[in-house]
């Protein structure tokens, strides 16, 4: 499975100059580990005004867009995404391994990749 922690920051002005809220990637990864970051870079290119060196997005429909490229990329059926601030709520409450790993379905939001579930085999397509 898939999952993406990300940081909201809000609008700000700095030094005169206006910064819009934006939406940055800090954590991608599966259960083998992280994914590859020029990879990344590479597919944020496909959501336009996206800061593509620092994997940042204007706004979550953005965020979004991209997380599902990346699981069309990899084939992965879903992805997991979660803000920091969630992520730290549900790690606060976790007493166990179990809760641990229900952190990203219990404050997280996934995204389906349709493709993925219509690539089945033989027997997925007789038994779905």
């Amino acid at each position: 499975m898939l999952n993406l922690i990300y940081h909201f920051q809000t609008s700000q002005n700095q030094d005169e100059e206006f910064k819009p809220a934006s939406y940055h990637v800090v954590y991608f990864f599966d259960d083998q580990g992280f994914i590859d970051r020029s990879m990344l870079q590479e597919l944020s290119k496909s959501v336009p005004n996206a800061d593509h060196q620092a994997l940042t997005f204007l706004n979550l429909d953005d965020l979004k867009d991209f997380a599902l490229r990346v699981s069309q990329e990899l084939n992965a059926p879903d992805v997991q995404l979660i803000s920091v601030q969630d992520y730290n709520i549900g790690l606060d409450g976790a007493k166990d391994l179990a809760s641990f790993q229900s952190i990203f379905q219990k404050y997280g939001e996934k995204i389906i990749n349709e493709a993925a579930q219509k690539k089945k085999g033989l027997f997925g397509k007789l038994f779905s």
